[in-house]
């Protein structure tokens, strides 16, 4: 039997605040299986991306416990946790973060190249991955040269061109107009059926959540709806 790829058990998340804490997380459990597509809704301040960013090991709860590829993520050093960021899990934002003196086909292959990976054989699958979300033609040129839509897709192909096993997604069409935004969304849907990533994805528009098999609605740093 297959282990999930993310349990989350009562993570909780407080900041600093004027006199007192405040808590963006009060409890939140969650399970998300090999395949899954969850998008997880809710107000402004609920929580949402406060708990894509535990999920994603970029932060640590105040408590609880996250399981993450089978590793507890409290019990790693910095060095495998830096490890299981850059080899199980991919990250697509709501702008883009395309390092911007680097080309299109050089942002796609920088996590292999950051693994290591030699230069041939990691341009070489991001070539393959750019084809698949439509950006052949875009390769040779710059963040600045393309479209929102089209950085948009480069940040996608960049998220999952070393073939995590889940992919943390916050806001990802925030910034783009409908039509665009349709055809990340449609992207999003191909490379969870075709590469069988499992997608933890943020969003407050309800159109972007149906896109997802299963809704997560949040509110007050609490899941209220699975």
């Amino acid at each position: 039997m297959i282990p999930p790829i993310l349990i989350a058990e009562n993570l909780q998340r407080a900041y600093p605040g004027a006199g007192e804490s405040v808590a963006a997380l009060r409890g939140v459990s969650l399970t998300l299986e090999a395949g899954d597509f969850v998008a997880v809704t809710g107000p402004s301040g609920c929580g949402k991306s406060t708990l894509l960013q535990l999920c994603g090991a970029m932060d640590v709860p105040t408590s609880g416990r996250l399981t993450l590829a089978g590793e507890e993520v409290a019990r790693l050093s910095d060095g495998a946790l830096t490890r299981l960021r850059r080899d199980k899990i991919g990250f697509v934002f709501q702008f883009f973060n395309l390092l911007p003196t680097l080309t299109v086909l050089e942002n796609i292959a920088l996590p292999l190249l950051l693994a290591r990976v030699g230069e041939g054989e990691a341009f070489a699958k991001a070539r393959v991955v750019a084809e698949k979300v439509g950006l052949s033609h875009r390769l040779a040129h710059f963040p600045a040269q393309v479209s929102g839509g089209e950085a948009q897709r480069a940040a996608l192909a960049r998220a999952v061109v070393h073939r995590p096993v889940l992919l943390v997604a916050d806001e990802p069409t925030g910034s783009l107009d409908s039509a665009n935004g349709g055809k990340v969304l449609e992207l999003l849907r191909e490379l969870n059926a075709d590469l069988g990533v499992a997608i933890l994805l943020a969003t407050h528009d309800p159109a972007v959540a149906a896109a997802a098999k299963r809704v997560v609605r949040m509110r007050d740093g609490v899941v209220v709806e699975d």
